[in-house]
């Protein structure tokens, strides 16, 4: 019975000491494996040293590829913020007679306003109209020497909802109804030219869309094809290693971490390339923003999109690494 509790405690004692080595091996196997693709990482940037113009060329070539569909983003970006800025909502211009007094117009607006399917109408005399065409003119002269205002008021009515397809004939059918008023002289419905910008800017996005897949895939043939020589360059090297042991995993981690600082390098010069492009015509389109006195800011590459762009080009570079890499290997292997 005395020597239980010694056995108990053998037990003990036995556990602590393979617990504690257990615990420091798995830690000494994680720093371990992080410093070797630290290695690992740095070697294969040094090797893109020893051949400079090869791989300023590939890195070239990847990022002007990503340049393309990352600058008609931008492009793209600053059209949509500037349609933004404008009315969504479809208006009807309404001219009505001028020989129409105020009265008899404004007893017609309220009638519109009146209506369940308009939302709100704006009245416009006909001196508010002279000073509005005066300004965006600039034939105040010319205006003023006139006998009498020509301009005839104009009611602007916005009906109840955005511009969609589904919408637009019975918008029509609205404007057709205005039109048939005994004031009313033309009628204008301002929502088709809102339509065709949606389209154009749909397309727009397809585009840059479409573009990015094949340039994508352009970087991925690219990157994929310099890595498939540098693995031949190195053949001898493979067989090699593979002679000894090393398992297919190891051989590839160079040539993937080569294709990684091919994608990242690549889109880092691409993303100076957009902001260098946008600093350039940043001048003359502020000249132009101000020739329309507008609020609108030019925008190129934020730091999330930057960021996006990096890893996008990135996870591009290792995939096309990684297929270029596995498929040459095989091949040596069944050679």
């Amino acid at each position: 019975m005395a020597q239980k509790p010694n056995q108990r405690g053998a037990t003990r004692e036995s556990v602590k000491p393979t617990q504690h080595s257990w615990s420091k091996s798995s830690s000494f196997s994680l720093g371990k494996y992080l410093r070797l693709h630290q290695t690992t990482l740095t070697e294969s940037f040094l090797r893109l040293l020893t051949y400079p113009l090869a791989s300023i060329m590939t890195v070239m070539v990847v990022a002007i590829a990503l340049s393309l569909p990352g600058g008609l983003y931008v492009v793209l970006k600053n059209v949509q913020s500037v349609t933004d800025q404008w009315e969504q909502q479809s208006v009807i211009t309404l001219y009505l007679f001028p020989t129409l007094e105020d009265t008899q117009a404004l007893a017609l607006s309220h009638r519109i306003s009146a209506q369940d399917d308009v939302a709100s109408v704006e009245y416009i005399s006909k001196e508010e109209g002279l000073r509005y065409f005066e300004q965006s003119s600039g034939y105040e002269q010319i205006l003023s020497s006139l006998p009498e205002n020509p301009l005839p008021i104009v009611l602007r009515v916005i009906p109840k909802g955005a511009v969609e397809i589904d919408t637009l004939p019975k918008l029509q059918a609205l404007r057709d109804q205005l039109a048939n008023q005994n004031e009313v002289e033309h009628a204008e419905l301002d929502a088709q030219w809102l339509q065709r910008l949606a389209n154009i800017l749909s397309f727009g996005q397809r585009f840059v869309y479409g573009l990015s897949v094949l340039l994508v895939v352009a970087v991925f043939l690219i990157v994929g094809n310099t890595i498939r020589m540098a693995v031949e360059s190195r053949r001898d090297e493979v067989l090699v290693m593979k002679l000894v042991g090393a398992t297919d995993a190891y051989i590839r981690r160079p040539f993937l971490y080569m294709g990684f600082w091919f994608g990242i390098l690549g889109g880092f010069l691409a993303s100076l390339c957009i902001l260098g492009l946008s600093w350039w015509v940043s001048v003359p389109a502020e000249r132009l923003i101000e020739l329309y006195q507008s609020g609108f800011q030019l925008q190129t590459f934020n730091a999330d999109e930057i960021v996006l762009s990096l890893l996008v080009s990135a996870f591009v570079g290792v995939t096309g690494a990684w297929i270029a890499v596995s498929r040459h290997i095989a091949s040596i292997e069944l050679q």
